[in-house]
């Protein structure tokens, strides 16, 4: 793999990080950290404190959260779904299931029902007072869960074949059960869903889907393989034998079609389409397509293996991964204007990077143990978290929050970002 020399961005340039992350280290066990059970403020680096954390007595694991306006919500080993308020971390709800819940709910914005999946399982419909509405049992023990509109649906990955299954959020009325081709639903809109299905051997074909019924809105011919797809109510794109195609949300109708030879598997729509790409230098680059024409407008180099991509208005965000000349990985994340412009780039103290969350002043950079926040206009870094514990973390980025699920520990907790 290429070498890369680590650098924090300024405004106006860069400098060497001269700190490594063995130091940075050192003087994060130096800080030291407070958890009690209930709520509490827990010292983190840079003197920065959570809001709260809430420590749940029992359940000595988490799982990942569902934010919404009022409720913080999780799953934990305790076999229970928890609603935690925002403001302070006190329970608004708990509701038992019969297993440990390791996947992330779902949930509107206000209101309920809530949608949780356990590990006996079975999926739960809770309404907001924490009572249950309906469950499905025997669904399955691993699955994803998605909402839109009306509809809940339920991708289980861990059977023969990955079945996509709809419900009524508020009935659990089941709607359909359909064969997919993809461990990951890219294609959800409060219009449709669109997924790869099997059409026998190595073809798939991609196929709208109504949420009210699970009818076909609309079907591709089978090609081979269908490995990217995604969504919004303005486009459906696909990548498919070297090929990205675009197509009418409505109809199908196929709107232009580029060639794009052997892409990668991570595909974004934003205000423009973005497609990942291994170079044969070892590095990743990203590809930048404009919606209306498919024509390329761009392609920048990343890391060598890009992790994230975030679009927004005016930007693009990418996290990749690059060589830490103490040894090792650091991640790194890059800036993008529309036109293809970088304007920075920081190589973090985080030993790997896995999701990007972007707000109108900064940008989180997540790891499993930890995060980092950048200034978002220039990169340079704010402040940085990672548990003394060294819990795994599962982190859901907000416009003024970071709220914390440590995986190993069995808490939740809130980071103010300014």
């Amino acid at each position: 793999m290429p070498s890369e020399r680590s650098e924090r961005t300024e405004s106006d340039g860069t400098r060497d990080r001269n700190v490594t992350r063995r130091e940075m280290l050192g003087g994060l066990a130096a800080v030291g950290s407070l958890a009690v059970a209930g709520c509490s403020s827990i010292p983190g680096l840079n003197g920065r404190r959570p809001v709260w954390r809430r420590d749940i007595d029992g359940a000595y694991m988490a799982g990942p959260l569902a934010v919404t306006d009022d409720l913080v919500l999780a799953g934990m080993q305790d076999k229970a779904l928890y609603g935690l308020r925002r403001e302070d971390g006190s329970t608004a709800l708990r509701f038992e299931t019969g297993g440990p819940i390791e996947t992330r709910p779902v949930a509107p914005p206000s209101g309920g029902p809530y949608h949780v999946h356990s590990t006996d399982g079975d999926l739960y419909a809770v309404d907001s007072s924490g009572e249950e509405l309906w469950r499905d049992e025997g669904t399955a023990r691993r699955a994803r869960l998605v909402r839109t509109g009306s509809l809940v649906a339920e991708l289980d990955f861990a059977g023969s074949e990955d079945t996509l299954t709809g419900y009524d959020s508020q009935t659990g009325d089941r709607r359909f059960d359909r064969a997919v081709s993809s461990y990951f639903l890219n294609g959800v809109t409060d219009d449709s869903l669109v997924v790869p299905v099997p059409a026998g051997g190595s073809e798939s074909r991609v196929v709208s889907l109504s949420p009210a019924d699970g009818s076909v809105r609309w079907r591709t011919e089978p090609r081979r393989w269908y490995p990217n797809v995604a969504a919004d109510s303005r486009l459906v794109v696909a990548a498919r034998d070297g090929t990205l195609v675009a197509y009418e949300p409505s109809d199908g109708n196929v709107r232009w079609r580029t060639p794009i030879g052997d892409a990668g598997r991570t595909m974004v729509l934003g205000s423009q389409v973005y497609l990942t790409r291994n170079r044969a230098d070892g590095h990743a680059e990203l590809l930048a397509f404009d919606r209306e024409t498919g024509e390329k407008l761009w392609a920048n180099p990343a890391g060598y293996q890009i992790r994230a991509v975030e679009p927004t208005d005016d930007a693009v965000f990418v996290g990749s991964r690059v060589e830490d000349p103490d040894g090792g990985i650091l991640g790194r994340v890059d800036c993008f204007g529309l036109d293809g412009t970088r304007r920075w780039r920081t190589v973090t103290g985080l030993p790997s990077l896995d999701s990007l969350g972007v707000t109108d002043s900064r940008v989180v950079a997540v790891w499993d143990r930890g995060f980092e926040v950048l200034a978002r206009e220039t990169g340079a870094l704010r402040w940085s978290y990672e548990p003394d514990s060294y819990s795994r973390l599962s982190s859901r980025v907000e416009s003024a929050s970071v709220f914390v699920s440590y995986v190993d520990d069995g808490a939740v907790a809130r980071f103010p970002l300014d």
